[in-house]
């Protein structure tokens, strides 16, 4: 199978703005965002695109310009994209943006989520950089997100609290966990706009293989002689396979939080035939994990809660298809952290038959759908093959 896949690099840093202008310059219509911002019921907003060069490199600016605005709390902002018009795939990405942040604000300043007043990130233009990323994503077809390496400046930036260092430091708590690199610029290179869009639009991660579609670059609004201010996107074809990389072992056991969306109804009147059925659609359709959880309702009625893992942007479809398939009247949706370790994939032959090796931190497994088919095949003990995979991998690649 294949599919359509984004690699950011960030590698000079990010705004919301420069990673607007970039999915602009890979092909996002910019009326067509407009006309779907226009979804949010906010008034007094421009989108203006044009092209532009930043140390000699071509790129696309994107300004957002809006009148006189002011501040609005986490719940505000949550509220109104929750009941837009707006495509659930975006709403709910825009949703995850806004609650990391507000998570990371409630943090700091040791308060409910509720009660968390964004200053900057609250304004118009905050709102429309964030949604209209969220919007042109949605309108490239991009499947799946994967973001390199964060680049960081130094010294300090006036915000709504008065001078702070840098990075900012909800730009540092937004980043935790990611792999970031040191610049010697003197200037605010990721903003928590930024931050907050590279943590929630997907995973940590290397350049994907597949084929490159196109690439492009969304320009900041500063031009410093130092770099070129720009984050890159590149847009890839790739191939979901699990044969086509092969990687070695990680050794650390380093974590990153991802912004997930859990999907969980409560049912008790739909069989566990039905239920194992809806398990297979959610994963073919992409959900990260989907279970049945037994659980005693009112009256005592035994039942069951499903429950299904996605990132934002697959939420929506997931919950049609736990709606068609149970005829469920209600579907819950939570933002959690999801904390992933880092992992690689390779290939081991047995008995002409390839078996792919996941590699995590505490060592490596062979994939269980491809041991069940070559016992199936072979008629040999499953774990029998399963130790015969591991020990492999070992052996021809001296682990």
């Amino acid at each position: 199978m294949t599919v359509r896949s984004l690699w950011i690099d960030p590698s000079f840093g990010a705004s919301g703005d420069m990673l607007l202008g970039a999915l602009v310059g890979l092909g996002a219509d910019v009326d067509q965002i407009v006309e779907r911002l226009e979804g949010l019921g906010v008034t007094g907003w421009t989108i203006d695109a044009s092209s532009t060069t930043r140390c000699g490199l071509s790129a696309q600016r994107v300004d957002v310009t809006a009148g006189h605005d002011h501040a609005r709390h986490w719940s505000d902002i949550d509220a109104l994209i929750e009941g837009s018009a707006l495509a659930p795939s975006v709403s709910d990405g825009a949703r995850a943006t806004f609650r990391r942040l507000g998570e990371i604000e409630a943090a700091a300043h040791d308060v409910p989520i509720e009660s968390v007043h964004f200053h900057e990130v609250g304004a118009v233009d905050a709102i429309v950089d964030i949604v209209g990323v969220w919007v042109a994503l949605d309108l490239l077809g991009v499947d799946r997100v994967t973001v390199g390496p964060v680049g960081l400046g130094h010294g300090t930036v006036r915000g709504a609290h008065g001078v702070l260092p840098l990075p900012a430091p909800a730009t540092a708590a937004l980043l935790a966990g990611a792999p970031v690199r040191s610049l010697d610029v003197a200037m605010e290179t990721c903003t928590p706009t930024g931050a907050a869009l590279l943590a929630t639009l997907g995973t940590w991660g290397p350049m994907p293989d597949g084929v490159l579609l196109a690439t492009a670059r969304g320009a900041g609004g500063r031009d410093p002689q130092s770099h070129p201010n720009v984050v890159t996107a590149h847009l890839f074809e790739a191939t979901d396979g699990r044969w086509e990389r092969s990687a070695p072992p990680v050794d650390g056991p380093d974590t990153s939080a991802i912004a997930t969306v859990l999907l969980s109804t409560n049912l008790d009147d739909v069989t566990p035939e039905v239920l194992g059925h809806t398990i297979g659609r959610l994963l073919d359709a992409g959900a990260d994990d989907a279970w049945v959880v037994p659980i005693v309702m009112k009256k005592s009625r035994p039942a069951f809660q499903l429950c299904a893992l996605a990132g934002p942007e697959r939420a929506a479809e997931l919950r049609a298809i736990i709606s068609a398939e149970t005829g469920t009247l209600g579907i819950r949706s939570t933002t959690v952290d999801k904390f992933v370790s880092p992992r690689s994939f390779d290939v081991v032959d047995i008995d002409g038959r390839p078996v792919a090796i996941k590699i995590g931190p505490h060592g490596p497994k062979a994939e269980h759908d491809d041991l069940v088919a070559l016992a199936n095949e072979t008629g040999r003990p499953l774990r029998d093959l399963a130790a015969e995979a591991v020990r492999r991998w070992r052996d021809n690649l001296g682990r």
